[in-house]
């Protein structure tokens, strides 16, 4: 299997795949499994599919997805006998984004199960506390995992930094905060593996530097345009090429929606 794994418990594994480094997490119970959150392209859903169903012989039965975008939803349609629970707003998230390939475009999959209020689940010896997080997404779900010291914080915080080219950055913020304030020390967000919590603390401190930096350029868009992404996160902490392309979407959010003008 080309998709990558990552042991957090006998009976939880994360499965990172090729695609946008796009995860989804099994909570295994006996043959049957819980997934969050579905991958980023057909190809690494087919991957999982066989890994789920020949090598682990199991069986999806559950899958929560915690928002709309399409790279989080590719395996919704290879677990065809599995329920979908996700938030109400999923498919308005879905039909909003702006960056799909003709592919992406055909992963929706409407859900069986809607929520828009907290809901608890029991999968085997896990509890589970899905809670909509609105901010990144009309849609965004996290998912406390208190005996795991988990938290699911989904796109909320994208590495070290935010994103905000679907929501304005105080309602970001204030969803970074709802997420910092269950406590967890361990975070697994949208992309990647298991990550510190401290990330969210970054992502806050990268809106607020950015915020400021903005503010200094008096929104001119040349100087604006030219803010670098360092400059923004925490002295300790250095940026990825994954996180410098959702920065430059940011510039651009601030300039064509005169953000902090």
């Amino acid at each position: 299997m080309s998709l990558k794994t990552q042991s957090l418990a006998p009976d939880v594994l994360v499965v990172i795949g090729d695609t946008y480094a796009s995860n989804a997490t099994l909570f295994l119970h006996g043959p049957d499994v819980l997934m969050v959150d579905a991958l980023g392209s057909r190809a690494d859903a087919e991957a999982l599919r066989r890994f789920v169903q020949d090598e682990m012989r199991a069986r999806v039965r559950l899958v929560v997805s915690t928002h709309g975008f399409s790279d989080h939803l590719a395996a919704l349609q290879a677990f065809p006998e599995a329920l979908v629970l996700a938030h109400e707003r999923l498919e308005d998230t879905f039909r909003a984004e702006r960056y799909q390939s003709e592919e992406e475009a055909g992963f929706f999959r409407a859900p069986e199960l809607r929520v828009c209020a907290p809901l608890h689940l029991q999968w085997g010896r896990h509890a589970l506390e899905v809670f909509p997080n609105t901010g990144h997404t009309q849609s965004t779900l996290n998912i406390d995992v208190p005996a795991l010291d988990l938290l699911f914080s989904a796109d909320t915080a994208v590495g070290n930094m935010a994103y905000f080219a679907y929501g304005a950055p105080e309602v970001i913020d204030a969803a970074l905060a709802r997420s910092q304030a269950r406590g967890r020390s361990r975070v697994i967000q949208g992309h990647g593996g298991v990550v510190s919590s401290r990330t969210l603390a970054s992502a806050r401190h990268y809106l607020r530097a950015l915020e400021s930096a903005v503010r200094e350029a008096r929104g001119e868009p040349e100087r604006v345009r030219a803010l670098s992404l360092g400059a923004c996160l925490p002295a300790d902490v250095r940026g990825g090429g994954f996180e410098e392309v959702f920065h430059k979407r940011n510039l651009d959010e601030v300039v064509s929606r005169r953000l902090w003008a």
